[in-house]
């Protein structure tokens, strides 16, 4: 039984002179447990645009209970 979704968003917040990347995530839970693949794209443009990041990967990472 599927118990919770989250939706993780990956965006490069640095790059040092070597041009090493520091990437960082943000991570939204608790989302819909039908969210499809194409409206976890959306939902990632749409906060993309919130906060001014550049998104690089989405992953939706399920939680689910074992009995």
């Amino acid at each position: 039984m599927l118990k919770e979704l989250t939706l993780n968003l990956t965006y490069v917040a640095s790059t040092d002179e070597n041009g090493r990347e520091t990437k960082k995530t943000r991570r939204f839970s608790q989302v819909r447990l039908d969210l499809t693949d194409s409206q976890a794209l959306e939902m990632k443009g749409l906060i993309s645009e919130l906060t001014g990041e550049d998104y690089i990967s989405a992953e939706l990472t399920e939680l689910k209970l074992v009995k």
